[in-house]
């Protein structure tokens, strides 16, 4: 028998979340950004899904993510948002990938590595508007026009930028770097250069800021059901459930030390739930003393230190028994644990807890 511990992705609910956004738009291509094993939710199964919804394009981080999705058998158009070397410049024509432009130097080695093809390279310009991580800066514009000019085997098929802060309404730097982006974007068109897709919007610009949506967009956490809003959900629906199953019940004294290092001390005959969960599997060690799952429906605390394979429940109040379904991640009767109150409790963001749910623990598709 296999450890009970899993992740239940519901693709259905993707393939909501994706109209859901789309039907914020005027039109606008989706870009859904797949990177990161679609954020821990296991990238094939959800390009597929949502090429059955009419996606075409699809974004990744890394060009072996890309290659992982051609190998998969998804079409369309794939943008590596990332790096990508001049040395990568056959496998990324051998796959039909798209890289992005960053850097003057890496420009110039993409420039040289393509002089000689019969077909120019589709690349996409990324454009440095107030992130301060890969992109070309205003300053570096006039360089970026002359190398693309003598650069015959290079097409510019499309233009993007990252925010930095637009899931903060109350900031004005989102705004900022759109007119940015224009600017930039403008530059581009004057030298002869126009790129056919132009794109900016995240999550949070999705759906808080529609003057930043251009010519497509590209959600990323919002597509998985999570909000970048902490305080609302905006209607999505969370696709993932971590879920394990009660293994082992002790009932201990009051006065029993728990789990490594002692640190936690029973206060009343208890009830001790083990299940097969640990921080290998995205239950983190800070969570130890900070955070619940959901047994029988009801909020149960982690108690002791969350170890790398399991972890220990005071079952006391809701008791339990060996094969009883606990909720690591999602709902449980009324009851729910959100990837922000995960997020809260290990002080992060909701992307890594969603990230961060390893790869041992095995994803079960619904739809």
């Amino acid at each position: 028998m296999t450890r009970p511990t899993c992740a239940v992705v519901d693709l259905g609910a993707i393939a909501r979340n994706y109209r859901r956004l789309a039907g914020r738009l005027a039109g606008q291509a989706i870009l859904p950004v797949v990177k990161a094993d679609a954020y821990g939710h296991g990238a094939l199964p959800v390009a597929r899904r949502l090429v059955a919804e009419g996606a075409a394009r699809f974004a990744v981080a890394l060009m072996e993510e890309g290659v992982a999705l051609r190998r998969g058998g998804v079409a369309g158009d794939l943008l590596v948002l990332g790096h990508s070397d001049p040395s990568d410049v056959p496998q990324l024509r051998a796959y039909g990938l798209t890289p992005t432009l960053h850097a003057i130097d890496q420009a110039r080695g993409f420039a040289e590595a393509t002089r000689r093809l019969p077909d120019p390279l589709a690349v996409h310009v990324k454009l440095e508007t107030g992130m301060g991580r890969l992109g070309f800066r205003e300053q570096e514009t006039p360089a970026l026009l002359d190398l693309l000019r003598g650069a015959p085997g290079l097409r510019v098929a499309g233009a993007f930028t990252n925010f930095s802060q637009a899931d903060e309404p109350a900031s004005d730097a989102t705004a900022r770097q759109i007119g940015r982006m224009r600017s930039g974007v403008e530059a581009l068109r004057a030298a002869g250069f126009p790129p056919a897709t132009v794109h900016a919007a995240n999550s949070a610009a999705v759906l808080a800021h529609p003057d930043s949506f251009f010519d497509a967009v590209r959600p990323g956490l919002a597509l998985y059901g999570v909000s970048p809003f902490a305080e609302s959900d905006e209607g999505l629906e969370p696709a993932l459930t971590l879920e394990t199953r009660v293994i082992a019940v002790h009932d201990v004294p009051e006065g029993a030390a728990l789990g490594y290092g002692g640190r936690f001390v029973t206060r009343r005959a208890s009830r001790v739930a083990t299940i097969p969960i640990g921080y290998h599997d995205g239950l983190r060690r800070v969570f130890s003393g900070r955070s619940f799952v959901l047994l029988r429906g009801r909020r149960v605390p982690l108690v002791g230190a969350v170890s790398m394979d399991l972890t220990l429940l005071d079952a006391t109040d809701s008791g339990a028994e060996a094969g009883d379904r606990v909720v690591c991640l999602g709902t449980d009767g009324s009851d729910h644990v959100t990837a922000w109150e995960l997020a809260r409790a290990a002080d992060t963001i909701p992307y890594e807890i969603l990230c961060g749910i390893g790869p041992r623990v095995p994803r079960q598709y619904v739809d």
